[in-house]
């Protein structure tokens, strides 16, 4: 019962239309690694996974905001450019859409339907950490 609500506080925080059937997180969601207010902590993300990650969001246009291409740039610049990048095993998890969260801990931001509209607020929740390191 204390799952249910949990999802039922998330989905209605997010602005999300569900069901009771569908607010279920352990299996729209999996486990989303402790952050407040529900979502993954994204300022625990490396600079290659954060990278990697916003080079997915922008491939399934899940950015709500215009500058992420020249975000991403930078943090390839960072990253020593595309080559380097991709021997960088944080970059290969994010770029497969898998947010490093910390202590061994991941939240993935592959699926459709509830799972995602949370990747959605969660890619831009990335775009704006992104931003932090440059």
């Amino acid at each position: 019962m204390r799952q249910f609500l949990a999802a039922a506080t998330l989905a209605s925080a997010l602005g999300l239309n569900c069901t009771a059937a569908q607010a279920q997180l352990p299996g729209q969601l999996g486990a989303l690694g402790g952050a407040a207010g529900g979502l993954p902590a994204v300022g625990n993300a490396g600079l290659g996974n954060t990278a990697g990650v916003l080079q997915f969001c922008m491939k399934n246009n899940y950015l709500s905001g215009g500058d992420a291409g020249s975000v991403s740039s930078g943090l390839m610049g960072q990253l020593g450019g595309p080559a380097k990048a991709s021997h960088d095993s944080g970059f290969a998890a994010g770029s497969s859409g898998m947010l490093q969260t910390g202590q061994g801990q991941g939240f993935s931001l592959s699926g459709s339907g509830m799972k995602q509209q949370v990747a959605q607020k969660v890619c831009d929740l990335v775009l704006q950490h992104a931003k932090s390191l440059l």
